[in-house]
């Protein structure tokens, strides 16, 4: 498949779309099994939109549940598109592939690291397990969905293994021995 049929606007919002649904399903689950449904999406709501300081108040805000999962979809929609762009770029270039390593860590981290950071701050427990195993599945999503539209690149690594790309550094001469 060459890679101009791709459009990383398209692939990104799809594979941003794919992260988002993932995590969100993933805390309705976690949320619903804990017996406080929707829980994460409000007190990351709330925090988000300004009222996250005040004591919890027990109740589901509808308005903060649903603007946070704006504001969710649409940082994973832009996620999703930097790293369909990265892929795109690495399919052209195999030097670039670390980079799409990267972008999925940095994914990740970014996730886990804001969830948990606004749980914190809110005062709310969001425990850390739950966070970074949804964001883990997200981001698996997101690269399972790039990795099997991308054909070439997946063969890159069998033909060329990472770090391949680039020459080895000479190494110095050997010195003679002492007797």
């Amino acid at each position: 498949m060459d890679v101009r049929e791709h459009s990383a606007i398209r692939e990104g919002t799809v594979t941003g779309v794919i992260g988002a649904v993932v995590l969100a399903v993933w805390y309705f689950i976690t949320d619903t099994a804990a017996g406080a449904p929707l829980h994460t999406p409000n007190v990351l709501g709330r925090m988000l939109f300004g009222d996250g300081l005040r004591p919890p108040v027990g109740r589901i805000d509808a308005a903060a549940v649903l603007g946070y999962t704006v504001v969710h979809f649409a940082v994973f929609v832009l996620i999703g598109m930097g790293l369909a762009l990265l892929v795109h770029l690495a399919t052209r270039d195999t030097s670039l592939r670390m980079g799409v390593w990267i972008g999925l860590l940095v994914a990740f981290g970014v996730f886990a690291g804001l969830v948990y950071m606004l749980g914190l701050a809110s005062g709310e427990r969001i425990a850390p397990w739950p966070v970074i195993a949804g964001s883990l599945l997200a981001v698996l999503g997101m690269a399972g969905y790039l990795w099997r539209g991308h054909p070439r690149l997946s063969r890159s690594f069998e033909e060329q293994p990472l770090g391949s790309e680039v020459p080895p550094p000479p190494h110095p001469p050997e010195r003679p021995r002492a007797a």
